[in-house]
């Protein structure tokens, strides 16, 4: 009988301990997120399911071409591309993207692919300017409504895509 009582109770430590880490993990370290926007097309597509690296962010800065979940209110987070980093300005004419005055490179977007231009915008300390990839249907920062990104906002950066299978691998 005793037998039986210690393996029920080391099976309910064990069970404890994983739903434990597992909450830890996906709390500190990383969780898996559903794209629910086309606003990443061509990199991503609606519905995928992506790797997101929330300690990249608890221990580190966003980077220029960061892919990150951006918290924009209390019910919408949104995956969106860090294009202009804080001090940085960003400019786009003729649907090309200036970043301190230098086009960059975004092989990441269809080269006939055309959107509106925006001014010249000095993006302020504490602050990011973030693009979705499918420029013509995207709501960023160049939108009222979202503008530019706070660095609380950032929760995580995409890492890897793990559906559809047939395009699992890193995220660029």
């Amino acid at each position: 009988m005793k037998s039986d009582i210690k393996e029920i109770l080391s099976w309910i430590i064990t069970i404890a301990i994983a739903i434990i880490l597992a909450l830890l993990i996906r709390t500190y370290i990383c969780e898996p997120v559903m794209v629910k926007q086309t606003s990443m097309y061509p990199t991503l597509n609606d519905s995928d399911k992506v790797l997101a690296s929330k300690i990249s962010y608890l221990a580190g800065e966003p980077k220029f071409q960061d892919i990150a979940v951006v918290k924009i209110d209390e019910n919408n987070d949104y995956v969106k591309r860090v294009i202009g980093l804080p001090g940085d300005t960003v400019e786009i004419r003729n649907s090309k993207v200036y970043v301190n005055g230098e086009q960059i490179d975004e092989p990441y977007i269809s080269d006939d692919i055309v959107y509106d231009d925006n001014p010249l915008i000095k993006v302020p300390e504490g602050k990011y300017f973030v693009m979705g990839d499918n420029r013509p249907n995207s709501e960023d920062s160049r939108s009222d409504r979202i503008g530019l990104i706070s660095r609380d906002q950032f929760k995580a950066k995409i890492v890897y895509r793990l559906l559809p299978f047939s395009k699992f691998g890193k995220v660029n």
